[in-house]
């Protein structure tokens, strides 16, 4: 019988995670890579819960992004972007020493809720933010990876931001570049 209810207890798992993607529109590629739900059981998901609700959920069509350009092109972005991954660094989903990469990713059901909780506790943070589900996806991957993403700390202002590891000369800190627009002129570190 204690093995039956532990098959049960992570089906349960893998639906209460697969319908709170749903909820953040994630695409059903992601989900069946962090759920090991088939395809078809994940749109069956989506029609019973979520098709005719009050809230309508979106349904994400294509493959996931992969480009990290658009997560820095802009100061307001990159902003955004570093947010959440120090939320990420924050919930041990990231290490800083690339050595250590962290938990594996594939059916992680666990890192999946993990993950949510990020999402979650970012649109709280910055609920205007133009970071969806998928790209805060990306912006993990990538960051696991580790070959096009960094974390830099600004010498001016202390904030930690991300930066394009290949693109040249690095990006200056978004946070000192969004006060200068505003018509600041003097840095943060200053003002502060």
């Amino acid at each position: 019988m204690r093995a039956t209810d532990d098959r049960y207890r992570g089906e349960q798992a893998k639906f209460e995670l697969a319908i709170r993607m749903i909820r953040h529109e994630a695409r059903t590629g992601t989900i069946r890579y962090l759920t090991g739900l088939n395809d078809d059981r994940i749109r069956k998901l989506y029609t019973s819960y979520f098709k005719f609700g009050d809230e309508p959920v979106r349904r994400q069509r294509g493959r996931s992004p992969t480009r990290i350009a658009p997560l820095v092109r802009t100061p307001q972005r990159a902003l955004e972007s570093g947010v959440f991954a120090n939320l990420l660094l924050a919930n041990g989903l990231l290490s800083v020493d690339q050595q250590q990469p962290g938990p594996p990713l594939k059916h992680n059901v666990d890192l999946g809720h993990r993950f949510c909780e990020c999402y979650e506790t970012f649109n709280v943070l910055v609920p205007r933010s133009s970071l969806s589900f998928e790209w805060g996806w990306n912006l993990f991957v990538s960051m696991r990876r580790g070959d096009e993403l960094g974390i830099a700390r600004c010498d001016a202002c202390s904030i930690c931001y991300l930066f394009d590891v290949l693109s040249l000369p690095r990006s200056a800190c978004p946070a000192c570049l969004l006060f200068e627009q505003r018509g600041h002129v003097e840095p943060l570190a200053a003002a502060g």
